[in-house]
């Protein structure tokens, strides 16, 4: 008796964009804040993109490049 055994590599992720940010790394904040579901988020605790800009530039100023240096220090 015969058995053969094939090894599949397991399913694969087909992207049409090569860097999509949505599945690797960290998607840019425009890209966030004009993603539907994040509008529907918003609308649903009673906020509006214009009132949600202001507070994500301040933090932005902020944070300024500490982020990324305490993350390469954490690496």
């Amino acid at each position: 008796m015969t058995i053969l055994v094939r090894v599949s590599e397991g399913p694969r992720l087909i992207s049409r964009r090569v860097n999509d940010p949505w599945r690797y790394g960290e998607p840019d904040i425009a890209d966030v804040m004009a993603d539907p579901i994040v509008h529907l988020l918003m609308r649903r605790d009673g906020l509006v993109p214009d009132a949600v800009w202001p507070v994500v530039r301040d933090a932005q100023a902020r944070l300024g490049g500490r982020l990324c240096r305490l993350n390469a220090q954490a690496a």
